[in-house]
């Protein structure tokens, strides 16, 4: 009887246990599976903006997409995530921040004439979206936590390098999903495709 019952145990154990790996291996494939962009979210304007940095890691020269490329993802996101998330006011692609703008390209230009040789530049021309990027820190009170696409910009790490700043300092990303509001606080972000993607950004017709 007593040889019964634990068979019985460890039984109901394995099937405990296989049951949790599905359930994580499920997870994980649902996070690995391709985001998409419509390629006309790519064909659309980009426009190279100005913004005010309230602090030197905030951007003050950013590239922003067309709204739906990233109201398109964030709803990818939160059908597979199924939490409560925010999205950015106003999406872009950080390009300069306000301490790089001061260190480096102050002492040679005002901002909008680096707008100018941005623009001249062709940072404009749309990236290409790579992958998707999901940052999360535990902390005391709660879980902070990010969703970004990195993108293959050429133009925007040859704009930084003519300005004198680090192309590789400030990796060109676009913040779509995060459990805050603040996603500057996220910046600068150094974006390592082999180890941060988590699942890659297709383009469709």
């Amino acid at each position: 009887m007593k040889k019964s019952l634990l068979v019985k145990i460890a039984l109901a154990l394995f099937a405990v246990s296989a049951f949790a790996f599905l359930f994580m291996r499920s997870i994980e494939d649902t996070r690995s599976a391709p985001y998409t962009v419509d390629r006309a979210h790519l064909r659309r304007p980009w426009t190279l903006a100005l913004e005010q940095a309230a602090a030197s890691n905030h951007p003050v020269l950013v590239l922003r997409p067309p709204p739906e490329l990233a109201a398109g993802i964030f709803r990818q996101i939160f059908s597979r995530a199924m939490e409560s998330l925010n999205s950015p006011m106003m999406p872009s692609v950080p390009v300069v921040l306000r301490g790089e703008f001061e260190a480096t390209v102050a002492p040679r230009m005002t901002q909008d004439a680096m707008l100018a040789a941005a623009v001249a530049a062709g940072v404009e021309a749309a990236p290409v979206p790579r992958c998707l990027v999901h940052r999360r820190i535990s902390e005391p009170g709660g879980v902070r936590q990010v969703y970004l696409v990195f993108f293959d910009a050429p133009a925007i790490a040859q704009f930084r390098r003519q300005s004198g700043l680090d192309a590789e300092a400030l990796s060109p990303v676009l913040f779509v999903a995060g459990a805050g509001s603040d996603f500057n606080s996220w910046l600068p972000q150094r974006v390592n495709a082999g180890a941060d993607c988590v699942a890659p950004v297709e383009v469709t017709p």
